[in-house]
C-alpha cells in the first residue's frame, strides 16, 4: 500500500481525501502538513493522519512514499520537484502550475529521480469522456471538424482579497486554473495538441481583481478548431461537444451524461453510462503505478502541453485577442 501525506490542506484536500481514505487497499493518507495548526489539527483528526508542521518534515520521513499536493497553483513545480529529490512519488493537482517552463523542468526532476508523476485531470477517468474518446480513436464520429467545451461555476463571487485564488498569479484568465483546464485536457486527448490561441479575457461582476468571462478559439495541430469558456461569475455550467461528419457527441462529463447526435437519425440517442467516483479512480490510478503498475494515464507532456495553452490564452488576451502559438 503506497503511504501518502496529503500537503496544503483546503477544501480540495479534503475532497480527495474523501474519497480514498478507508475505501481503497492501494492508497492509504497517513501524514498531513499545512502552514495553518488548526488545519492541520483538524485534517489529521478527520482522517486519522499523522501532522506534520513542515513540508520539509514530510519529505524527511522515510515511513512516507508519496506525497499528494494542493498548494497554490504557483508553487505546484517546487514542490514536485522537492518531492522528487526527496525519492517520493508525487500525485499534484491541477493545474501542473502556472508555468509550463517551470512545470517541464519539474517533470524532468521526476523522471531523473525515478518517481512517479501524476497531474489530476481527473476527467480522463469519467465514463463520459472514456466513451467519447473509444468512438474518436475507433472512428465512431467520422473526421472530427470540431470541438467545444464549457466549464463554469459562481466560486468567484465570494471571493475575499486574502484568499489565494483571488490573485491574477495563481487564477490566470480568470477561470482557466481552476476550471478550463480540465477541458483544455479534454480537448487534446482527444484531437491532439493545441497549435494557436485566440483569447479574450474580462472582469465584469466579481469583487476581486481577477478576470470572471474568458473564452477562447483554438486551432489544432491536426487541423480541427475548437472553443473554450469558463466563467466564475454565473451559475454552474459544463459540457463537452465533439462535431464529426458521422455524428456529433454531447457530453455533461461531470453529470455522467452522453448522447449522439448520429447523421440522418432524427434525435440524439442517450449513451449508457455508469457512474464513477473520478478522484478516487485517479488516486488508484497514481498508487498503481507508484507500485510498478501501469503509467498514470495523464502523460507529463500532456499536463504541460495544458499549461502552455493556458499561458498562451493570457497573452492572447492581453493583446486583444491577437493569436498567440503555446510555447511548448
Amino acid at each position: 500500500m503506497l503511504r501518502a501525506a496529503s500537503v496544503g490542506l483546503g477544501w480540495w484536500s479534503d475532497e480527495l481525501a474523501s474519497s480514498i481514505q478507508g475505501k481503497s487497499s492501494a492508497l492509504r493518507i497517513t501524514a498531513c502538513s499545512s502552514r495553518s495548526a488548526e488545519k492541520r489539527t483538524a485534517f489529521a483528526q478527520k482522517f486519522s493522519a499523522q501532522p506534520y508542521e513542515s513540508y520539509e518534515a514530510v519529505l524527511a520521513d522515510p515511513a512516507i512514499d508519496a506525497v499528494i499536493l494542493t498548494t497554490p497553483h504557483s508553487l505546484h513545480a517546487a514542490h514536485v520537484t522537492q518531492a522528487a529529490k526527496a525519492g517520493k512519488h508525487v500525485f499534484v493537482e491541477k493545474p501542473f502550475d502556472v508555468s509550463a517552463a517551470a512545470a517541464k523542468s519539474a517533470a524532468e526532476a521526476c523522471q531523473k529521480a525515478g518517481v512517479v508523476l501524476a497531474v489530476g485531470h481527473n476527467r480522463r477517468f469519467a465514463p463520459a469522456a472514456l466513451a467519447i474518446r473509444k468512438l474518436v480513436t475507433e472512428g465512431g464520429l467520422g473526421q472530427i471538424l470540431h470541438a467545444e467545451a464549457q466549464f463554469s461555476n459562481p466560486s468567484a463571487m465570494n471571493y475575499t482579497p486574502e484568499r489565494w485564488r483571488a490573485s491574477r498569479a495563481e487564477s490566470p484568465g480568470g477561470g482557466i486554473a481552476g476550471m478550463g483546464v480540465h477541458m483544455i485536457d479534454l480537448l487534446q486527448w482527444m484531437l491532439g495538441p493545441i497549435e494557436r490561441v485566440r483569447s479574450l479575457a474580462k472582469r465584469q461582476a466579481v469583487k476581486v481583481d481577477i478576470d470572471d468571462t474568458t473564452s477562447a478559439l483554438f486551432e489544432f495541430a491536426s487541423g480541427q478548431t475548437g472553443y473554450l469558456g469558463t466563467l466564475t461569475a454565473c451559475p454552474r455550467q459544463g459540457y463537452f461537444y465533439l462535431y464529426g461528419t458521422a455524428a456529433n457527441a454531447y457530453a455533461r462529463v461531470d453529470d455522467h451524461e452522453l448522447s449522439l447526435q448520429r447523421a440522418g437519425a432524427a434525435k440524439p440517442e442517450p449513451v449508457t453510462l455508469t457512474p464513477v467516483d473520478t478522484l478516487h479512480a485517479e488516486l488508484e490510478a497514481f498508487a498503481r503505478a507508484g507500485a510498478g503498475g501501469p503509467d498514470f494515464p495523464v502523460p507529463p507532456r500532456d499536463a504541460i502541453h495544458t499549461v502552455a495553452v493556458m499561458e498562451a490564452m493570457v497573452a492572447s488576451a492581453a493583446k486583444d485577442g491577437a493569436p498567440v502559438k503555446p510555447a511548448f
